[in-house]
């Protein structure tokens, strides 16, 4: 059973103070109408100059992470795919799950969609490594939910964002994919805060595995849907929650020194 998370706004600033690693989702969470606005890319560089970093980790392609990694400021790499893939500028792909059989999902989605409600292929389907994805096209979470356990029975996993619905052959699982990048970074599980919106980012929300785990308020509309909470949600959405919190983590830094 989930639980329900607390506000954001009564976060103890003792409980942020030693956050170093920022894991965070992008759409929906860093986004603003779609879009990176100047605010957060601002954010981000004073982030960096208190301590702080930040690792995007997207539903997107790997293609698209690689953007994120390369133009972010002070971004060094980005897990893309739910956690499929690592990418960093200038250096190869690194599968964190093994190739899929495209074939395979694409018949499987449109097992599972019926002939009469068919998914329709993400626009950036043609650059994935990981997975395949579809747009969500206005459905919900329960009508996802009954795709997912269909897909279950061809050992198929589908797990959903705020945009797309995505199929893989490994279970997704954006946090198990953070502790073992993050590692490698330097950073121990307790230094990281994660942040995400949808179902796809229940894996950073998995209890016992971060410092501090956080929603925007969207999460209030996938409780149902949803394996793990966050233990604090924050009154607003997209970048303006985003925002928030790194505000609050900033303050917590600087009360701290």
């Amino acid at each position: 059973m989930t639980q329900t998370p607390r506000p954001l706004s009564l976060l103890p600033a003792e409980k942020l103070a030693g956050i170093r690693l920022i894991a965070t989702d992008v759409d929906g969470t860093m986004t603003r109408n779609g879009k990176l606005s100047a605010d957060v890319l601002a954010a981000i560089s004073r982030l960096a100059t208190a301590g702080v970093e930040v690792l995007p980790v997207t539903g997107r392609p790997a293609g698209e992470a690689l953007g994120l990694a390369r133009y972010l400021p002070e971004v060094r790499e980005a897990i893309a795919e739910n956690g499929a893939v690592l990418v960093r500028p200038d250096q190869d792909v690194v599968n964190l799950w093994s190739k899929p059989d495209r074939d395979l999902l694409l018949r499987v989605a449109a097992e599972i969609a019926g002939p009469n409600d068919r998914l329709v292929l993400a626009e950036d389907a043609f650059c994935r490594v990981g997975d395949v994805a579809f747009l969500r096209q206005g459905r919900g979470d329960e009508e996802i939910g009954k795709m997912a356990e269909a897909a279950l029975a061809h050992d198929v996993f589908v797990i959903w964002s705020s945009v797309h619905i995505h199929l893989s052959l490994s279970e997704p699982d954006k946090g198990a994919a953070v502790l073992g990048v993050s590692a490698n970074l330097g950073y121990s599980p307790e230094q990281i805060l994660t942040i995400g919106d949808a179902p796809n980012d229940a894996g950073l929300w998995k209890a016992g595995r971060f410092g501090v785990t956080v929603g925007t308020a969207d999460v209030h509309h996938h409780l149902a849907a949803l394996r793990h909470t966050p233990d604090w949600v924050s009154d607003n959405v997209g970048a303006d929650a985003w925002l928030e919190m790194a505000e609050r983590l900033m303050a917590a830094i600087a009360a701290a020194d």
